[in-house]
C-alpha cells in the first residue's frame, strides 16, 4: 500500500517493521510513523492479529500491502488503523476492517479514510468488490459503512453483512 492522504488524515503502510515496533517498541513506532502514538492504540483486537501475523514473514508482507496506520495530520497523532485484511480473496472481494481510538471517534475520520481506502482499492488495485461485517448494535460502524457507500446485503445472527461494488462506487462518484 502506498500512503493514502485525505484532507485531514494520512494512512501509512503497516509494514513488518511497524508491526514489530507496535508489539515491542513504542519509541521506534513513533519514529517510523513520524507521529505520537497514544496509549490506547492499538486496541486488543489489532494486537492479537499483529502478534500472529508478525511471526509469519510471508503473511506479514501480504498484510502490509493492504493495511495501514491512520495519522491525524494536524495533531501529529496515530488515531487508528484500517485495511483490507490480506487483500482480495479468490472471488475478488476484499473485506475492510478499521478501528479509531476513542478520543477521535464521532468526527468523521473513519468515514473519511474509508472513502480514501475504497477509492485506492477500486482505482489503483481494480478490486471489484469491498465487503464488511459489523454487529447490528454497533451504531458507529453502521453509520461509517453507510456514509462510505456500502449497502446491507444480509444478516447472519447479529452480524450485518455489507457490500460495495466498483460499478456502484463509480456510478456514485461519476458526477
Amino acid at each position: 500500500m502506498l500512503t493514502i492522504e485525505t484532507d485531514r488524515l494520512r494512512m501509512i503502510p503497516l509494514s513488518l517493521e511497524c508491526m514489530k515496533a507496535t508489539l515491542n517498541d513504542r519509541a521506534t513506532l513513533e519514529r517510523l510513523c513520524e507521529a505520537r502514538v497514544p496509549n490506547d492504540w492499538p486496541g486488543p483486537d489489532l494486537m492479537e492479529v499483529l502478534a500472529s501475523i508478525a511471526t509469519n514473514q510471508e503473511i506479514s508482507a501480504k498484510w502490509a500491502a493492504w493495511n495501514g496506520i491512520i495519522i491525524h495530520k494536524a495533531d501529529g497523532v496515530v488515531i487508528g488503523s484500517m485495511g483490507l485484511g490480506a487483500g482480495p480473496e479468490r472471488t475478488g472481494a476484499a473485506e475492510v476492517g478499521y478501528s479509531i481510538v476513542a478520543a477521535y471517534r464521532n468526527h468523521g475520520y473513519a468515514t473519511e479514510m474509508l472513502r480514501g481506502l475504497i477509492a485506492w482499492a477500486f482505482q489503483e488495485q481494480r478490486i471489484p468488490v469491498i465487503v464488511a461485517e459489523c454487529f447490528d448494535d454497533n451504531i458507529g460502524s453502521i453509520r461509517v459503512l453507510e456514509k462510505a457507500g456500502l449497502r446491507r446485503v444480509g444478516l447472519d445472527g447479529k452480524t450485518i453483512k455489507w457490500k460495495l461494488t466498483m460499478e456502484t462506487w463509480s456510478a456514485i462518484h461519476a458526477s
